[in-house]
């Protein structure tokens, strides 16, 4: 009688184990992330906020100049919404083949890239200007539900 739930056990356990070891093709999530790369490149082409905020969750940190911070999501679209705003790219292009790596168990994962950019954009006074310099930077990703999500960037600028 005591046998039946130690087997009931047993198979519990094993099922639980068993049910863990799912593998990841690590290969098959870096090409996921270099995708989103694509699609964010092609988002500022096409100043179009909404494609931006398909990765973006609900708090991001940012590091650059020196600073650390936590921005919302609405805060980052806020910020989209006003840097594409009137602006036109004439170039937005990687400068070398960007690099992804993504952890073993899948839940992590970085892109670093270099781009050239060229865009005119307003320039307060009812003109526009036209502004050129090189991005290199490294953006994190977390898998949520499944989803790539980014959760920090650090970011360089050459001008």
């Amino acid at each position: 009688m005591k046998r039946i739930p130690l087997l009931i056990l047993v198979f519990w356990v094993l099922s639980m184990v068993a049910g863990c070891d799912k593998t990841v093709d690590v290969e098959a999530e870096k090409i996921a992330l270099l995708r989103i790369h694509l699609i964010d490149t092609h988002a500022h082409l096409e100043n179009d906020v909404p494609a931006l905020m398909e990765t973006i969750p609900e708090e991001f940190i940012y590091v650059g100049d020196g600073q650390v911070s936590r921005q919302s999501r609405d805060e980052i679209q806020d910020f989209f919404t006003d840097y594409l705003d009137g602006s036109e790219y004439e170039k937005y292009e990687d400068l070398q083949v960007p690099h992804a790596e993504v952890s073993v168990d899948g839940t992590m994962g970085w892109v670093i890239s270099r781009q050239a950019v060229t865009r005119t954009e307003p320039d307060g006074e009812g003109g526009t200007r036209t502004r050129s310099f090189t991005y290199a930077g490294i953006m994190t990703y977390e898998k949520v539900g499944g989803k790539w999500m980014k959760v920090a960037n650090v970011s360089t600028f050459e001008r």
